[in-house]
């Protein structure tokens, strides 16, 4: 058990909630990240950056969050290490900061970011899930950046992603497949 301090009262404070119907839709966002920290990778051999990113524009996503913003600081993979620092760069110089030490230095300074639809995905539990909206592009205050706005054109609604069971393929499935073309002919040659 936790002590709070002094007694809540709940009655106090708006409890109004907003639903949110699915992820952010493509388009170019005014971002900021509210929160990040540093994590050490699956394997413990290496770090990343862990941030959540809050929506400033459009005004009607605002306050919306992306979760899946993760930066490889270090890693054992050299590819994925620079990689994570490629995409860490684009976002320090999005941001107008050419050096950080500490990850708050990247709290509350707007960007402007492309948004869109990551790949679906299936999960430790099996279960399939749709992608989820990530930073797609950068865009750097020296450079033209687009207007804020959400793509004319979004993603069809995706189907979920159906997961490996690593149960063989049925008999009449292999038996339709093995005849289709005697072994050895080719199914176009005479």
């Amino acid at each position: 058990m936790a002590a709070l301090g002094k007694a809540f009262d709940a009655t106090e404070h708006d409890t109004t909630q907003r639903e949110y119907a699915g992820e952010l839709p493509n388009g170019i966002f005014r971002l900021e990240i509210e929160s990040s920290e540093v994590k050490p990778t699956s394997t413990g051999s290496g770090t990343f950056l862990a941030t959540t990113v809050s929506v400033v524009e459009p005004e009607e996503f605002k306050g919306r969050k992306i979760f899946n913003n993760n930066y490889n600081l270090e890693n054992a993979n050299p590819k994925a290490q620079e990689i994570g620092q490629k995409q860490f760069a684009s976002l320090c110089r999005a941001i107008g900061i050419q050096s950080v030490e500490d990850s708050e230095e990247l709290h509350f300074h707007a960007f402007v970011a492309k948004v869109g639809r990551g790949k679906p995905s299936v999960g430790k539990d099996g279960k399939s899930y749709p992608g989820r909206a990530e930073i797609k592009r950068y865009y750097f205050p020296d450079e033209e950046v687009p207007e804020i706005g959400i793509d004319e054109i979004q993603p069809a609604e995706e189907a979920p992603v159906a997961a490996n069971d690593n149960k063989p393929a049925p008999v009449a499935a292999k038996t339709a497949a093995a005849s289709a073309a005697p072994a050895g002919r080719r199914p176009w040659g005479k």
